[in-house]
């Protein structure tokens, strides 16, 4: 079984807005986990609400997200276990993209303990 995240970024002015949605999120049965990160964490250039699940639900999931994201922007990417190749190669953006910080990348061959899902 194939497992993914979805990631819907937010600036602090967009804050009402994401938590909105992540309490929507939280009582869906398509994900498997759900996180919301106010402030950036790992690679990630902002606040982010962080969802889990299966690939089974990966077409439900993507049309939820483009249905309900408004303005937020998303991208969805495989969860491998190698973070470079998932946030590289298994990368899907829904609509604009954002920079990654790649940096982190190498900072957790040293750090393991940094990762964001160990």
């Amino acid at each position: 079984m194939k497992y993914y995240h979805a990631h819907i970024y937010f600036e602090a002015n967009d804050l009402n807005q994401a938590y909105r949605l992540f309490e929507t999120t939280k009582t869906m049965n398509f994900f498997t986990k759900v996180k919301f990160h106010e402030k950036p964490v790992g690679p990630h250039p902002t606040g982010m609400v962080e969802l889990h699940f299966t690939e089974s639900c990966y077409a439900s999931v993507e049309s939820w997200v483009k249905t309900n994201c408004g303005t937020l922007i998303a991208m969805i990417h495989q969860d491998t276990g190698d973070d470079l190749k998932d946030h590289t190669e298994h990368i899907h953006w829904l609509d604009k993209k954002l920079p990654l910080d790649f940096s982190f990348f190498e900072l957790i061959k040293t750090r393991p303990d940094l990762r964001i899902n160990p």
